[in-house]
């Protein structure tokens, strides 16, 4: 008998949206009945390959895309299968959309053992959510109220960085979103990709002073209202950081499924190539990237500095067979010197000030 791989994490993508997000470059496609039997179809095959190739996991995420967007039987076609490929403990996490959610896809989401939920509102702002085509009427105090009764661990995702936005705008979406009483939010910059609609518009993305100054103001009200910031975009109450986050960002290995879903399994990354055709058609083409020693390195570094607490030196030395302090010496000795970076309890990190300069400090490392 074939013994199992073991890997903690596995990460399945549903690509279908109601309507394009103009600053979103992630593989997408227009919700059509049709297209989502022919993907589930196949994406049934790849998790009955995984249930025979595979150990349980410890943390499931369905992206996308819009997963919640799916009707509550074709949802429940993958959670079926989902259920059976999860540790007793596992960390099981969907993304919705808030127009999606309702009492009966809850319901579903909870028998299928989904205690985590991210919703993706990205602003409470009128005129943003008009720009950003999410021009819809929610209450959302009702709306978490809801979710509460079937999932107590909820993410919000939130944007900043929007033309015209202000820093005032960003202080009420930060105050109605402690409104919420929830443990955990995801904010990002607005980014305008090659491949979005925003760029295609001549969007322009806000400028880096104004971006430090944003950010700069979000760790501190975040940090007011009982908040860590865990990871450069992630902040969290109580501890309840993201398992599935924190598996990613301290470069542990995942699997991944469906179309332009990227994954890292023993020496190489590989992405799934986003061809909607193809991947019906039962083919699989996987873009791999083959890791050598110095380019492990390099992912150990963009991933783990990231986080506010860093990398433990000695895990650094153990990987890597090698001794971190004395290989960057000189490095490290800049860096420390500029406030950059500190070394506490055994931990590498990044400072306050290193994390704003974050590319900088990486291209040290590379």
């Amino acid at each position: 008998m074939k013994r199992k791989k073991k890997i903690n994490s596995l990460y399945i993508h549903i690509p279908f949206c109601s309507n394009i997000c103009p600053y979103c470059d992630f593989v997408k496609l227009i919700k059509n009945d049709l297209f989502i039997d022919q993907y589930l179809k196949e994406l049934k095959k790849d998790l009955h390959n995984i249930k025979n190739g595979y150990k349980k996991f410890k943390s499931i995420y369905i992206g996308g895309g819009t997963p919640s967007i799916l009707n509550c039987k074709d949802l429940e076609i993958i959670l079926r299968i989902l259920f059976k490929l999860k540790k007793i403990n596992c960390e099981f996490t969907i993304e919705c959309n808030p127009e999606d959610i309702n009492i009966e896809k809850l319901k579903l989401l909870k028998k299928y053992g989904i205690n985590r939920i991210s919703i993706g509102i990205q602003s409470f702002n009128e005129k943003i959510l008009r720009e950003i085509k999410r021009d819809y009427q929610i209450d959302y105090f009702k709306l978490i109220k809801l979710v509460k009764k079937y999932i107590k661990n909820i993410n919000v995702d939130l944007i900043y960085g929007f033309n015209g936005q202000t820093l005032n705008d960003l202080e009420n979406d930060l105050k109605k979103f402690t409104k919420l009483n929830i443990n955990h939010l995801s904010i990002y910059s607005l980014i305008v990709d090659k491949n979005s609609i925003f760029f295609n518009q001549g969007y322009k993305e806000q400028n880096e002073d104004d971006s430090r100054i944003f950010y700069d103001y979000i760790v501190d009200f975040l940090r007011k209202n009982g908040f860590k910031r865990y990871e450069v975009s992630n902040f969290a109450k109580k501890k309840k950081y993201s398992r599935h986050n924190l598996n990613y960002w301290k470069n542990g290995q995942y699997l991944a499924i469906g179309i332009g879903a990227s994954g890292y399994v023993d020496n190489f990354r590989y992405r799934i190539a986003p061809s909607f055709n193809e991947y019906i058609k039962g083919k699989r083409i996987i873009e791999k990237e083959i890791l050598t020693k110095d380019l492990m390195k390099e992912y150990f570094f963009i991933t783990n500095l990231r986080l506010e607490d860093g990398f433990k030196i000695k895990e650094f030395n153990k990987i890597f067979k090698t001794n971190f302090l004395i290989d960057y010496k000189d490095i490290v000795s800049e860096l420390l010197k500029e406030d950059l970076v500190m070394i506490k309890s055994g931990y590498f990190s990044c400072t306050d000030k290193g994390i704003a300069v974050l590319d900088r400090i990486l291209l040290k490392f590379m």
